[in-house]
């Protein structure tokens, strides 16, 4: 429903005498009056609602920079997780061929076969010590980015404020 467009206080009189009765002129200047404060009241109504349109506004652009300050750090920690669990199972995997050439060792030497079983083993250490190694550089690499985010989350270091779209910075009035 459209706003009802009222006329401004200049457009009524503001000597009443010309008019007949006196109980006219007490309603009309009631009525004046009335008006007048509406006009006010109507004042205070919209420099609230635009202090309160600037303050939701802040508020969704820091609710934006959390919510991107989240994810990011979410994205982190799953991206550390990768690490280690592609770590363990690479040590795993390392771990169960070495197992499994040592179980063919212990057989091969109560048979006098035990020349390819050692060099299987030796080689399932080397592949162990390799992947040992590998799993070391990258419990390097997720410890400083372990810092990093822990930095992150003590300090409450905020990342660059996310830009407003274009529609809602252009000038405040609803599409």
């Amino acid at each position: 429903m459209p706003a009802l467009a009222l006329p401004p206080t200049s457009a009524y009189p503001s000597d009443p005498t010309a008019l007949e009765r006196d109980r006219l002129d007490a309603l009309y200047l009631e009525l004046r009056g009335n008006y007048k404060s509406l006009m006010i009241s109507r004042g205070i109504h919209r420099s609230r609602a635009e202090r309160q349109g600037e303050q939701l506004r802040e508020l969704s652009q820091r609710l934006r920079v959390l919510a991107t300050r989240e994810a990011s750090v979410k994205a982190e920690a799953y991206a550390m997780l990768e690490i280690v669990t592609d770590v363990v199972e690479h040590l795993e995997d390392a771990g169960d061929e070495v197992s499994i050439a040592f179980g063919e060792y212990q057989l091969g030497r109560r048979s006098y076969n035990g020349g390819g079983s050692i060099r299987r083993l030796i080689q399932a250490v080397v592949r162990f010590l390799n992947r040992w190694r590998l799993g070391k550089e990258r419990f390097e690499e997720l410890s400083a980015r372990q810092q990093a985010l822990r930095g992150v989350l003590e300090t409450n270091a905020e990342p660059a404020v996310v830009p407003v779209p274009p529609q809602e910075q252009a000038d405040g009035k609803d599409r």
